[in-house]
């Protein structure tokens, strides 16, 4: 896995800390308590792959990166940070981004309240960006909320189809890629085909991504992950692969016995084992190929030479090192598995 750099998109690192100091800022109020605790995953860093898609897509319009395009960006980065706060405190996390999480150091109540407050200042932000783009997040936020019911209403239910999963990922995780993309297009004003090509983009991307997040968390270690492995697995949350692996008849029936219910430390890493070592690790890794094939194809719609190429090669980049992540994983895994 090849980390932080598969990430990277033509920003320069001058934009990258506007939009870092921009997205301090705009949690920063006259409460001392909330300032630290509405900082505490900004402060831990991260990619900031979701404005970091804001600001490419603003780049295609030419010319300096406005501030109505950084706070497009920034107003993206609240709500996946408030979905953070919500996520850890509904899987009882302790470690985000290789830091104590906020429910952790501070408790649930805390930390719900603090989401609430990152969702309430995005919503501020993007009102002040017009009534489209107000629009456009709240109609986002209903998504990532719908994609979140489905995925809690299917906990622990084996016979989850494939079907459900992806609509889940594609409310939970694309839809806010693929607004990302949107308000980019929108705050630069760029014109209404290549806005909606940008959203084709974000949608599909999004798709990769989330497809990559739920392989690795079966097959990367707790080192790569900056969190425990195999959450997905003892929580219920029946993904990809494993939907993948059920197929595979080496490994079905004793993976079958280990579902349906909450794993403790051990069934977990066996359950872990299995899916790793089966084939819907791979195929799971040809799934997500199709929708960066769909990423590549809506960005070489863009008219922006080499940003729209470098968009195309993020979703291939992704996809590729997903492959190579997976057939690896299988090997590696055989062993434990036996």
């Amino acid at each position: 896995m090849s980390g932080s750099d598969l990430f990277a998109l033509p920003v320069s690192d001058g934009e990258l800390a506007r939009l870092e100091a921009c997205l301090r800022e705009s949690v920063l109020g006259d409460d001392p308590f909330l300032n630290d605790v509405a900082s505490h995953l900004i402060l831990a860093g991260g990619k900031r792959l979701r404005p970091a898609l804001t600001l490419t897509a603003a780049e295609l319009g030419g010319g300096r990166i406005t501030r109505e395009s950084l706070l497009g960006g920034v107003s993206v980065e609240l709500v996946h940070l408030a979905s953070l706060y919500h996520d850890d405190v509904m899987d009882e996390a302790v470690r985000r981004r290789s830091v104590a999480s906020v429910n952790a150091r501070w408790g649930n109540l805390v930390a719900i309240v603090a989401g609430d407050f990152l969702l309430a200042r995005s919503a501020e932000i993007a009102a002040s960006l017009g009534p489209e783009i107000a629009g456009l997040l709240a109609a986002t936020l209903a998504r990532l909320c719908q994609g979140q019911v489905s995925e809690v209403r299917a906990a622990y239910q084996i016979e989850r189809d494939e079907k459900d999963y992806l609509s889940a990922i594609a409310d939970k995780t694309a839809a806010l890629m693929s607004t990302a993309c949107r308000i980019g297009g929108l705050t630069a004003g760029l014109d209404r085909t290549m806005v909606e090509d940008l959203t084709a983009f974000g949608e599909a991307f999004g798709m990769v991504f989330q497809i990559r997040d739920d392989v690795l968390d079966v097959i990367a270690t707790e080192a790569e992950l900056g969190k425990p492995p195999g959450q997905d697995l003892a929580e219920g949350i029946y993904t990809l692969p494993l939907q993948r692996a059920l197929a595979d008849r080496s490994v079905a029936p004793a993976l079958r016995d280990l579902l349906g219910k909450p794993l403790d430390e051990d069934d977990r890493e066996r359950a872990r084992a299995l899916v790793a070592s089966s084939s819907g690790i791979v195929s799971s890794a040809l799934v997500a190929r199709t929708y960066a094939d769909r990423a590549a194809e809506a960005a070489s719609r863009l008219d922006g030479d080499a940003i729209s190429a470098r968009l195309a090669r993020l979703a291939n980049d992704v996809a590729d090192d997903l492959t190579q992540a997976a057939e690896g994983a299988r090997e590696r895994f055989e062993q434990l598995a036996g």
